[in-house]
């Protein structure tokens, strides 16, 4: 008994009991479980019935206020792997919000609480792909507030307190995601059949500039094409500009890389930043 320590987390305002026991912290299950509302001997039985689990169980006593208590515990290296493997669909609707924040946010808690060398030199940080969805949102809040690029990095590295958005913890993707704005969703075409169509758009954009042009000289000949030319000129704005919106919505993520990439011969048009 005089091995073992116990101190408390906090997380979420609620506290993880932990206990360093024989030189190893262990994590007491049940007052887990009840943060989280999951049944206790339910998940006690879960644990049991595991064969990697169950090995890891350690029954012990500390003494409290209310006497000596004893905790059924898991060694920290085994919590991912039990709160994995409940899966939140098979839970009660009310509680399946705090079981993902758990599942998302309990095991960076503990690494950098007990690992803090290695947190820092190893952190759990965002993926490649979670890296250009940020990118993406940020380029979305540009497109929305027409704030600088940087000004949004910078107040996003202050927000979540990190040198470099590359930088942002696992666990704060989608808070920061939501901070930003969010991403909206996309249509599931490449960068190349989004580049066909608004190249489509600017070459429509053109045509219907020179029909607005020709329409008026058409009617002082009297032509015969002159009803269709002033159909055209006046009734299709509307359709050509809600397939602009359409595209310019499915393209804010990307930018030009260098003055002569293709994207710079149709974004100006798309984006409104020339004159019709």
């Amino acid at each position: 008994m005089s091995n073992t320590k116990l101190e408390t987390i906090q997380f979420h305002n609620q506290q993880l009991i932990v206990l360093n026991h024989q030189s190893k912290p262990y994590i007491a299950m049940k007052p887990v479980c009840e943060n989280i509302g999951l049944d206790w001997h339910a998940q006690l039985n879960r644990i049991n019935r595991h064969h990697v689990l169950s090995q890891g169980v350690a029954m012990i006593a500390t003494p409290t206020k209310g006497g000596l208590q004893k905790y059924a515990c898991l060694p920290i290296s085994m919590i991912n792997g039990w709160l994995f493997g409940i899966e939140t669909s098979r839970v009660k609707p009310e509680i399946r919000a705090t079981l993902e924040q758990y599942q998302l946010e309990c095991f960076d808690v503990l690494y950098n609480h007990f690992m803090p060398k290695v947190a820092r030199d190893f952190p759990n940080t965002i993926s490649p792909e979670q890296q250009q969805q940020i990118q993406q949102a940020v380029n979305e809040r540009v497109y929305r507030t027409g704030e600088r690029h940087q000004a949004i990095y910078t107040k996003l590295h202050q927000q979540f307190k990190i040198p470099r958005y590359q930088d942002l913890p696992a666990s704060k993707f989608d808070e920061a995601i939501k901070w930003l704005g969010g991403v909206s969703v996309r249509s599931g075409l490449s960068d190349e059949d989004l580049y066909i169509l608004a190249r489509l758009y600017c070459i429509t954009h053109r045509m219907h500039h020179f029909i607005r042009l020709i329409s008026p000289a058409l009617d002082s000949i009297a032509s015969k094409y002159a009803e269709n030319f002033h159909s055209m000129s006046f009734h299709y704005e509307r359709e050509i500009n809600n397939a602009r919106l359409i595209i310019e919505r499915e393209t804010v993520h990307i930018q030009p890389k260098n003055i002569i990439d293709d994207w710079n011969r149709v974004l100006p048009t798309i984006r409104l930043k020339i004159s019709k």
